[in-house]
């Protein structure tokens, strides 16, 4: 370290050392002032909050004598500080986009035959059996004021003759049937199995619908 700046060290040490020993002098004698003027008769309160304001500005005192013994002025830098500029941050290479696919070439598909169902070889002999009950039917309209017609719709079973799943749906033609009218139907148009040739169609129940006018 330089003189001058030795010498420049030592005067501000001594201004600091000076200025807080007249910061002292005016404390002590700011506390001599107030204590002239307290009453003698102080609480035991305000004489323990003036004991802890003696010991904060003793405490305050030693930390200024502390910091001017070990010199805390901070020395003069050396040198002027040269920032250093930070490095680029790498730039990312471009990513070439992903080719497109290429074209499939057209195959030759093979045609979609589509074979017409075979007519079920028993259902005339249906028909005929269901237009033979036809007189028993006549006794479940009993009561119905005009004539109309009904879509039969069940699941016939041949090879046993029986049916299941009916449905009877109104036609514009037709009122309504209530529900004594439509157990009968139901009872009539299922009881007894009727006689078919399933002959070599599958004997699975198939869906079959006609019309039944009364």
């Amino acid at each position: 370290m330089k003189k001058g700046q030795t010498e420049a060290l030592a005067a501000r040490r001594r201004a600091l050392r000076a200025e807080l020993q007249r910061r002292v002098d005016a404390a002590r004698s700011a506390a001599v002032a107030r204590r002239a003027k307290v009453p003698k008769k102080v609480s035991p309160r305000e004489q323990e909050r003036r004991r802890r304001r003696w010991l904060w500005l003793l405490l305050l005192l030693l930390l200024l004598l502390l910091c001017m013994r070990c010199g805390c002025v901070p020395p003069p830098p050396p040198g002027v500080a040269v920032e250093v500029p930070a490095a680029p941050a790498p730039v990312a290479a471009p990513v070439a986009p992903d080719p497109p696919p290429a074209r499939i070439a057209r195959r030759a598909r093979p045609r979609f035959e589509v074979t017409a169902p075979q007519p079920l070889p028993w259902l005339d002999a249906f028909r005929l059996q269901v237009a033979a009950r036809s007189p028993r039917l006549a006794d479940c309209f009993t009561g119905i004021s005009r004539p109309g017609a009904l879509k039969w719709t069940a699941g016939v079973e041949p090879t046993h003759g029986l049916v299941s799943d009916q449905v009877l749906e109104p036609t514009l033609s037709g009122d309504d049937l209530d529900t004594v009218q439509r157990a009968c139907v139901f009872g009539v148009l299922a009881s007894p199995p009727y006689t078919l040739d399933a002959g070599t169609s599958p004997s699975t129940p198939a869906r079959v619908g006609m019309v039944i006018e009364f």
